[in-house]
């Protein structure tokens, strides 16, 4: 798999490479994933926003065909930092986010440094309550067991992705060889020490999620919550606890849709974006 085949560009911005998909004209829409997937997950949602909107989906520091380094900070604040300075790169002063799990945290962050920044916010199975980041079927968990976390990795192979990507996808027959190929293709080519660091450095402190919960209760931009319903990790509790802190937000879950709802309801997901960013909900 090369650039071309992603259809997407490495993009420089300070101390490290960001790879970035782009589609579309218009008022621009940032995709922002979670772990451990990268733009890939957006890629029949694209297209669908792309129609009346610049499209854009970035891979995190670290993740997917983004550069990739031993001992860098990969917390949330640093992912705002890179994040920050690639809508820099491309000309964006204001930008609806769209963003899924880890992602939502690094679009809060944003949102908590410059409200100004962002036009909507569209929030997707995530959770601003510390426990649901460590407990559980949380796939950071085994990873959190020295020396377990390095064996556990240097031991994974596609078909355990296969396997815990199946506790998430409802719909399994999405996960065909192809799919599954692009996935684990970031294993095979640094996303194993991503992880690992991940897990052994905290990505964010307790304050940072009460700061997050603050920056919400106070937010006055138009807001969209939407949820896979069956996802055994980001619960339904999880939604109601957004909701609760987004009173103002349209909140829309979605039945047979595990946490990658990207995967199990692609063309619904989109829809619901586009009428919450035509103002149509």
């Amino acid at each position: 798999m090369d650039s071309a085949d992603m259809h997407g560009r490495l993009i420089n911005v300070p101390g490290r490479q960001l790879f970035a998909v782009e589609q579309g004209d218009g008022s621009p829409v940032l995709f922002l994933h979670g772990i451990p997937t990268y733009s890939y997950l957006w890629r029949d949602l694209l297209p669908v926003v792309a129609l009346n909107h610049r499209a854009i989906a970035v891979d995190l520091s670290g993740f997917g065909r983004s550069e990739k380094r031993p001992g860098w900070d990969y917390s949330v604040a640093a992912q705002a930092d890179a994040v920050r300075s690639l809508l820099r790169q491309l000309d964006i002063e204001r930008v609806a986010l769209v963003a899924h799990d880890l992602g939502a945290l690094v679009a809060v962050e944003l949102l908590a440094r410059e409200p100004e920044l962002c036009s909507h916010l569209v929030l997707l199975n995530t959770s601003l309550r510390p426990a649901a980041w460590s407990g559980g079927l949380s796939p950071l968990s085994i990873l959190r067991l020295p020396p377990a976390g390095g064996l556990a990795l240097a031991l994974s192979r596609r078909w355990m992705l296969k396997r815990a990507m199946a506790l998430y996808v409802d719909r399994r027959d999405r996960l065909t060889d192809v799919v599954l190929d692009r996935y684990w293709w970031p294993f095979d080519h640094g996303f194993k020490g991503t992880l690992l660091n991940l897990s052994r450095h905290r990505f964010a402190a307790p304050d940072d999620f009460e700061r997050w919960r603050d920056t919400l209760q106070r937010l006055t931009i138009p807001a969209l919550i939407v949820w896979g319903a069956d996802d055994p990790t980001f619960r339904l509790a999880e939604m109601h606890d957004l909701a609760a802190l987004l009173p103002h937000a349209r909140v829309q879950p979605i039945t047979n849709a595990n946490h990658f709802l990207q995967e199990d309801k692609p063309q619904a997901v989109a829809r619901l974006i586009n009428a919450f960013l035509a103002g149509l909900d």
